[in-house]
């Protein structure tokens, strides 16, 4: 089974703004030991955010979509009315959520930062939600919530797009409780200093068809360095695989620069 990203945002594709979730949250995956299958950038459009949901939803080999992004106060958040659309259910006023946020609104009225009725409107379209939540995950860095759907054998996390808000949900809410019992991989690096990409190909070919559970890849550096990266569920297979491209290395006169 594997895990999905989608990441919402006109901001995004247009260039104004570097995605850090979709980063962020790969490398907690795969730490976790859960397979990333893609990472899909889609506009701020409820049509395209429900489709691009609904493909992920009808993915047998998708456990588990975050969908990052669009749960804010203004009109071009659309995201909570795409997720109604892919699951088919009603949006409807969550009060727990409501009263939470306007706890918070006066709160800021209180200090002098907002006048809490100019906040009103933002705050009912945040909690204004796809019907039946399976959990509304809370937020203690910002205004809206997290979110968690079950739907036939896939978890649907619906998370903000805010960076620092998603890192504290995903980290104090999702990890201990959601994404327990993954099965890290086992990781090797092999790196060659003015190494040809070219020169290791017949190992590799070799490799995908006598190890194909070892995942092995090819990165040529700046500064002229190759670094190949070996992944696996098997130890003894791993070290099969790196065992294979040093004797391969060294027949071609070159030796790794690290272990």
């Amino acid at each position: 089974m594997a895990s999905s990203v989608i990441v919402v945002g006109d901001e995004l594709l247009a260039g104004f703004t570097r995605d850090a979730n979709a980063h962020w949250l790969a490398g907690q995956l795969r730490a976790l030991g859960f397979l990333l299958k893609r990472i899909t950038v889609v506009r701020d459009r409820v049509g395209e955010i429900a489709e691009q949901l609904g493909r992920d939803l009808a993915d047998p080999e998708l456990a588990e979509i975050f969908c990052c992004g669009g749960l804010g106060p203004t009109p071009d958040d659309r995201t909570l009315e795409a997720v109604a659309a892919a699951l088919g259910r009603e949006l409807v006023v969550w009060p727990p959520i409501l009263e939470r946020l306007e706890r918070r609104a006066h709160h800021l009225e209180e200090l002098g930062v907002i006048v809490a009725e100019q906040a009103a409107d933002g705050n009912r379209r945040m909690a204004t939600i796809p019907d039946r939540p399976d959990e509304v995950v809370a937020n203690r860095r910002g205004t809206a919530p997290g979110l968690l759907y079950g739907v036939a054998g896939h978890r649907l996390f619906v998370l903000p797009g805010v960076p620092a808000e998603l890192r504290t949900i995903f980290s104090e809410e999702l990890l201990p409780r959601h994404l327990g019992g993954g099965r890290p991989q086992l990781r090797g690096e092999l790196r060659f200093a003015f190494a040809v990409e070219s020169r290791f190909t017949p190992v590799l070919r070799r490799l995908e068809a006598s190890h194909p559970d070892v995942s092995v890849g090819s990165y040529p550096q700046p500064t002229r360095e190759l670094v190949l990266r070996f992944a696996s569920s098997s130890q003894r297979r791993l070290e099969e695989a790196m065992a294979a491209v040093r004797a391969h290395a060294a027949a071609i006169g070159l030796a790794p620069t690290a272990p």
